[in-house]
């Protein structure tokens, strides 16, 4: 069972996707939640997401990367996405060089507002 605070918004301003996740994922959580991403920026006619996993922690081995990234990326085909990350995951670091081998446009930042900035400029 999933142990994770989810919200997601809209910023019509920015046309952005906003989604920010608190808790502990398991892989399937983590798939499920760029699938509800990627629907919510279809519903709103953006390609623009923003996902914060700052204080999100993954509950799956470095290894289950390899079953969840051909779904995450199925999702993400047509998105842009600024995930901001915490200092000490290298998972995220796993999963964005994952991201870059099914050509998915994707970068992981530190910073909220330079996430938020760079996704704005793309």
């Amino acid at each position: 069972m999933s142990n994770v605070s989810t919200c997601i918004t809209y910023d019509a301003s920015t046309s952005l996707v906003m989604m920010t996740l608190r808790g502990t994922a398991s892989a399937q959580d983590v798939i499920n939640f760029y699938q509800i991403a990627q629907q919510y920026s279809v519903l709103y006619g953006s390609d623009k997401i923003l996902v914060d996993v700052s204080e999100l922690t993954h509950n799956f081995a470095p290894a289950d990367l390899f079953t969840i990234m051909p779904a995450v990326a199925n999702s993400l085909k047509e998105a842009v996405v600024a995930i901001v990350v915490s200092f000490d995951g290298f998972m995220h670091d796993l999963f964005m060089q994952k991201a870059k081998r099914y050509n998915l446009q994707a970068e992981n930042f530190e910073c909220f507002n330079k996430a938020k900035n760079w996704l704005v400029r793309q």
